[in-house]
């Protein structure tokens, strides 16, 4: 189980990655794609293609329900779907085992969190490939597009390792 310390929360708002208000016509050109979050999943989903990863927890703003035209996006994405638990603050032992999965699948997953699904994306990082694009929610700024290469994923290792509860 990973578990974020309150000091570490400033840090992860931080981010080289570019930060977009429209889905980067980029995305189609990538093999691999993964979302976490909810509006993220639905404008990826409607621009670009059904990603190989959605993690979504129905959620936006951390309470926000979706509205209606929202959760029909998500409900009609058509494949694998998982339910697991994850407290706020925590990757854990399940949410974590079922993104290695997915990610070692060629099926579409899409992830529906019980809690929250926002650190998720540390461990996204650490198991796609190089190549893989991870994309989240920025809150009232747009979704940030990681390119998964040896610079992110030695960065998302650096944190998950202080995260770590052992």
């Amino acid at each position: 189980m990973y578990h974020l310390k309150p000091e570490m929360a400033e840090e992860l708002k931080q981010t080289e990655s570019e930060i977009y208000r429209k889905s980067p016509k980029f995305l189609n050109e990538t093999t691999f794609i993964a979302t976490v979050g909810d509006i993220c999943t639905i404008k990826i989903v409607e621009d670009i293609r059904i990603p190989n990863l959605m993690i979504i927890d129905l959620k936006t703003k951390r309470n926000i329900k979706l509205d209606k035209k929202q959760l029909e996006t998500i409900r009609n994405v058509k494949c694998k779907e998982v339910k697991v638990s994850n407290k706020p603050g925590t990757i854990s032992k399940e949410l974590y085992r079922e993104i290695q999965k997915a990610i070692n699948s060629d099926e579409k997953t899409k992830i529906i969190v019980d809690g929250e699904e926002d650190l998720a994306t540390l461990p996204v990082i650490k198991l796609c490939k190089n190549g893989a694009k991870v994309i989240y929610g920025m809150p009232d700024k747009g979704m940030v597009v990681v390119d998964v290469n040896r610079h992110a994923k030695e960065r998302a290792n650096k944190i998950l390792e202080r995260m770590l509860v052992k």
